[in-house]
């Protein structure tokens, strides 16, 4: 016997540059035996839209960039129901690292015989995040590349701003797990991302949390750790700071700053409180 047709609540942004139409989306669906029941726009009238549809059992489908599935992963989190990542986006880091086919088709394709699991997810003063959290240079540079974006584009902006961060970066002074020093960079990983190998998760499952630091002031420090970035070896740099723990607080001086998670930049309230919320998420693919 075939395995049994699924109905799921799809999640989607029309407005993403590699958005497919509703309608090849339906098409595509209904080829591997799936229905989409409702479709909901990210971009209208999200969540509450997607409030109705949250319930024990059910598939609810998000496709695109890592973004969007942060997005609905926080209304999906700690619940009953089953979350659906698809492909969509520019980079997908989440479902490249949860093993998800990069190829839309045979994502669905897989749906009919994958089983449910759980995966963890982090959690900066309640957001939830499914890939990174950081502080510093790349929050900065995004904000930079939202203002430039409109003129230049979207690669060509995120170049720009990155090299103006750099240039311009602000000085943070923070306190992490007992020890005060002043940075330019934090990064908060949802697990290991593994520098020695290209930055990618082996695991969602650790119920930890990786933070990387940059323990110094000075611009010098950042084109030396960029180099032993290339040889794969900035573990080896005393001025980085590697860190693993379920929870981590980060106190500032700043009663509020710019934290990016997955992309989103943010201003919340100091001290933050970083947290791995172990197998809180339940995903199928």
């Amino acid at each position: 016997m075939g395995a049994a047709a699924m109905n799921i609540v799809l999640v989607y942004n029309p407005r993403s540059g590699t958005a497919l139409p509703l309608e090849a989306l339906r098409e595509k669906c209904s080829a591997h035996d799936i229905t989409i029941e409702h479709a909901v726009d990210i971009t209208d009238g999200f969540p509450a839209n997607l409030t109705p549809h949250i319930a024990p059992g059910a598939h609810i489908a998000a496709i695109g960039g890592d973004g969007t599935l942060s997005s609905v992963a926080q209304q999906l989190h700690d619940t009953e129901v089953i979350f659906v990542p698809l492909p969509g986006g520019t980079l997908n880091h989440f479902t490249k690292d949860a093993g998800i086919s990069q190829d839309l088709d045979e994502a669905l394709a897989t749906l009919a015989h994958a089983t449910p699991r759980h995966v963890d997810v982090g959690s900066a003063n309640g957001r939830i995040f499914l890939n990174n959290s950081s502080l510093g240079i790349y929050p900065t540079s995004l904000r930079t590349r939202e203002v430039l974006q409109g003129r230049l584009g979207k690669w060509p902006s995120a170049v720009l701003a990155v090299l103006q961060a750099l240039i311009k970066f602000k000085l943070y002074t923070v306190t992490m797990e007992g020890e005060t020093f002043r940075t330019p960079f934090i990064f908060i990983g949802n697990n290991d991302y593994h520098i020695g190998n290209g930055g990618q998760r082996t695991s969602l499952t650790s119920g930890k949390l990786c933070a990387y630091a940059i323990r110094s002031p000075r611009r010098s420090t950042l084109v030396t750790l960029f180099f032993y970035a290339l040889f794969r070896r900035l573990r080896d740099a005393d001025e980085f700071i590697v860190h693993s723990d379920s929870s981590l607080t980060i106190a500032t001086k700043r009663s509020r700053i710019s934290v990016s998670a997955d992309g989103e930049v943010l201003r919340l309230d100091a001290p933050l409180e970083y947290k791995c919320l172990a197998g809180k998420l339940t995903i199928l693919g």
